[in-house]
């Protein structure tokens, strides 16, 4: 029986990135993968989930689960901690990773286009149960892209993947940092369930910006998985304005610190509740 794949991305109403770049990504998403999972974290009441904005023009496929923590919910559990990201990946992407019974899990990032679904299937056919993987993306721009038009998102893709290049860009945040194995490593992170289970996914006590994505790789490592860069199976980051395509953004304002969560880490922090886990949350299917 064909093992089942999943997407999970989060996002959140608040006008920091364009709505068609999310259109594009998710319908990508919907593309290559069996199932689709997206939070929307604490946007602000008064405007609701941000899928509401893009529903019409999402691909209705029944594959997309739709989750809302709202402000007010969110309020409640950060105690309104000064320096917390507005849209909080660790929860997210926890909560997300234990609502889905996919067998492949890949966490992602709303820049994305999805990589072609062979090429993506051709893979995990082959693919190690106990490695965690992080896939290069490479860099496009997202005003090319709004020229070529983005409902023809499809058919730049292709031509992307015949003529671009992979994209190796090493990365090292402390000084015996071997996790890091390229620049963003998070964009595109897969690994099976049980590799996932096994480190109780992301550190929900990274509150602030960066390091989440090298300290769940370095996890991966502390509990006995292999850790593997993948440069051959082409997807896309779109860049977007006021931002560098380092990673760098201006509503990272109070960083993790790295020595602790890379350097010195041992041991997760999590406890078997992580991911809100036992707590019903509802969710509509799209």
């Amino acid at each position: 029986m064909k093992e089942k794949t999943a997407a999970l991305i989060y996002g959140r109403n608040d006008g920091y990135k364009e709505d068609e770049r999310l259109v594009v990504h998710i319908n990508s998403l919907l593309d290559t993968f069996d199932e689709v999972l997206y939070l929307d974290w604490n946007s602000p009441d008064a405007k609701g989930s941000l899928l509401e904005n893009i529903k019409s023009k999402l691909n209705k496929t029944g594959k997309l689960k739709h989750f809302i923590i709202p402000e007010n919910i969110v309020n409640e559990f950060t105690g309104k901690t000064p320096g917390v990201q507005p849209c909080l990946s660790v929860i997210c992407y926890n909560i997300l990773l234990r609502r889905t019974n996919a067998d492949w899990i890949v966490t992602t990032t709303n820049d994305i286009i999805a990589p072609n679904k062979q090429i993506f299937n051709n893979f995990l056919s082959k693919a190690d149960k106990n490695t965690f993987y992080t896939i290069s993306r490479r860099d496009i721009e997202y005003d090319d892209l709004q020229s070529f038009g983005f409902n023809k998102w499809e058919e730049f893709r292709n031509h992307l993947d015949k003529t671009s290049s992979p994209r190796h860009w090493p990365a090292k945040v402390t000084p015996n940092d071997n996790y890091s194995l390229i620049n963003c490593c998070g964009d595109f992170q897969l690994a099976h369930k049980d590799v996932w289970n096994k480190v109780k996914g992301f550190e929900e006590q990274m509150i602030y910006a960066c390091f989440q994505d090298t300290n769940i790789q370095k996890k991966a490592v502390l509990n006995g998985f292999d850790l593997k860069a993948i440069y051959d199976i082409p997807l896309y980051h779109m860049s977007h304005k006021g931002m560098g395509n380092d990673g760098s953004s201006p509503s990272k304002q109070q960083y993790n610190d790295a020595w602790g969560w890379v350097e010195n880490f041992q041991e997760s922090l999590n406890d078997e509740n992580w991911g809100w886990n036992g707590i019903d949350i509802e969710y509509e299917m799209i």
